[in-house]
């Protein structure tokens, strides 16, 4: 029985892209067929929400690395899997492919994400692809917009401008405070010394230079950044402390350069996290990276309402506050 006629049933006669099974002549040899990237993500295309939400269509790169021809080279969404978000389409120019020849499997997204906004546990559409006389590759696809869960956490901000030979780069707030639950407390540090921290828009940057302040001279248990340092939350590492402008606006005018909920200066997680109710039952104040002065660094306050949300100076060792961390998504 045909690879065809066995998986891709729904795909033969051209449903999914391909020429269907061959016919007569006996069994074809066999080869071998690779396939790049092994999963997508995707943006939802909004830009009715925000102007980063491009929804680019991403492809898949099929490659014959065998030595005989690859016959009725098709797809289609493996059995068992979820289905693909009604608005994406899929689009292959795969047939009959020589060896070392490749052909593409372009995804373009809707509006839709793939999972619901929260669903701390989305599952990925899987693609089945092959020819009648090749074996059977099994792709991955996720369709994410804002508050959808990846690498680890919720995303708060998404770059589609990356090749669109993999997927989208952006940001996640972590699923849970760092620490565990309950939330631990921590000072943004045990001293008030000057840190070069300054950065409103660069958490990343801001954690590397606290911990170089302080490597060796406490635990990173002791203090916001390090204890994001340290983080595996969601299974994951990279964590940083998030700087004050990723996390959300002014409202309140507290003077951070934040901007407001109609102009934010960077996505934040106030905006598109928290403001809808996606994110709900949190503590008062977080810490952000980003100090102040001499004694004090930004901290953040979340609340639900989209002009909601405020910023407010606390004291590095005098207040003791939950951390949420944030990381970069791999592409």
């Amino acid at each position: 029985m045909s690879l065809c006629s066995a998986v891709l049933l729904a795909a033969c006669g051209g449903s999914g892209g391909g020429a269907g099974a061959p016919t007569g002549g006996g069994a074809a040899p066999s080869t071998t067929l690779s396939i790049s990237p092994s999963s997508l993500v995707l943006s939802v295309k909004d830009t009715a929400r925000s102007p980063t939400l491009t929804g680019k269509p991403r492809k898949f790169t099929i490659t014959n690395t065998g030595t005989a021809p690859a016959l009725a080279v098709i797809y289609a969404v493996a059995t068992g899997s979820p289905a693909l978000p009604t608005d994406t389409t899929t689009l292959s120019n795969c047939t009959t492919l020589a060896p070392g020849a490749s052909c593409t499997i372009t995804v373009t997204p809707g509006a839709t994400p793939s999972s619901a906004r929260g669903d701390r546990t989305p599952v990925p559409v899987t693609l089945s692809v092959g020819g009648s006389n090749t074996n059977l590759l099994s792709p991955t696809v996720q369709v994410v917009g804002y508050a959808n869960v990846y690498q680890g956490g919720y995303v708060f901000a998404i770059d589609d401008t990356t090749p669109d030979t993999g997927s989208v780069g952006g940001k996640v707030a972590s699923l849970d405070d760092a620490g565990g639950a309950p939330a631990p407390t921590k000072p943004w540090s045990t001293t008030n010394d000057v840190v070069a921290s300054t950065s409103l828009t660069d958490g990343q940057a801001n954690t590397a230079a606290i911990l170089a302040q302080y490597t060796g001279s406490e635990l990173p248990s002791n203090y916001a950044a390090g204890l994001c340092s340290t983080s595996s939350n969601g299974g994951v590492s990279g964590w940083y402390l998030p700087a004050i402008c990723e996390m959300g606006h002014d409202e309140a005018a507290a003077g951070t350069g934040c901007g407001s909920a109609a102009s934010p200066l960077v996505e934040n997680m106030q905006s598109n996290l928290v403001a809808d109710g996606t994110l709900t039952g949190l503590p008062p104040r977080y810490w952000s990276s980003t100090q102040s002065s001499m004694t004090n660094a930004w901290q953040q306050e979340f609340a639900i309402g989209l002009a909601s949300g405020t910023q407010t100076p606390g004291a590095k060792a005098g207040d003791l506050t939950p951390v949420r961390c944030a990381r970069a998504l791999t592409y």
